[in-house]
């Protein structure tokens, strides 16, 4: 099975400035496929777009 792409600098900018905005712990730094990073950041933005 090959292994799934790591997250892109990108996806791990758009993480670090989710965590701060959602005021949760920083994922940035963590080993996170594309795929998981993304799911990650969608949440965070459907949290944050629930909140307002």
């Amino acid at each position: 099975m090959p292994e799934e792409p790591m997250m892109t600098e990108a996806q791990r900018d758009e993480l670090k400035t989710l965590c701060l905005k959602a005021d949760v712990p920083d994922k940035s730094g963590e080993l996170l496929t594309q795929e998981g990073a993304q799911q990650f950041i969608d949440e965070l933005k459907k949290q944050l777009a629930e909140r307002k």
